[in-house]
């Protein structure tokens, strides 16, 4: 092989391994706010009084929503899906409502930092339209558990 062919495949390889660790680090922040956003889920289905239940399901189908906009897209592989992480369910309801805000934020903040195709920026900024209306439906949760105050907004 002469010096020009090796160079050539040598720049051919780069070019190819550059996008790989782009996605790869694209991947890694879709799959991260995706594990926040169902362990905020699996905090919104812990019993709660009838009235706080019912307006924390709106903001667990909001992040079905969001999470179906991600596997839809298919940028996280089945290997880092994590659909029931563990969370401690007896935690005072203060904790684990505050626990929910600062994890949907973090996916929020997650999916916002990807800077993609505009087929990707599409889906991103469905789910995170999802992620704010998940957001709101918590904070009328909190208020309707009169946690609002001790909360803060949000």
């Amino acid at each position: 092989m002469t010096l020009k062919t090796i160079t050539v495949t040598l720049a051919a390889v780069a070019a190819m391994l550059v996008p790989a660790a782009t996605l790869a680090q694209t991947h890694s922040r879709y799959a991260t706010a995706r594990t926040y956003l169902r362990e905020a889920q699996m905090f919104m289905r812990v019993p709660e009084r009838p009235n706080v239940q019912l307006t924390l399901k709106t903001a667990d189908e909001k992040l079905d929503s969001a999470i179906k906009e991600i596997d839809l897209a298919g940028v996280v592989a089945r290997k880092d899906r994590v659909d029931f992480p563990g969370i401690n369910a007896k935690m005072e309801p203060e904790d684990r409502f505050q626990s929910m805000v600062d994890l949907l934020k973090a996916a929020r903040f997650e999916i916002q930092r990807v800077e993609g195709t505009a087929g990707e920026q599409e889906w991103t900024k469905a789910a995170s339209k999802n992620i704010d209306d998940a957001l709101a439906a918590v904070h009328r949760a909190a208020i309707d558990a009169g946690l609002d105050r001790q909360i803060g907004s949000f």
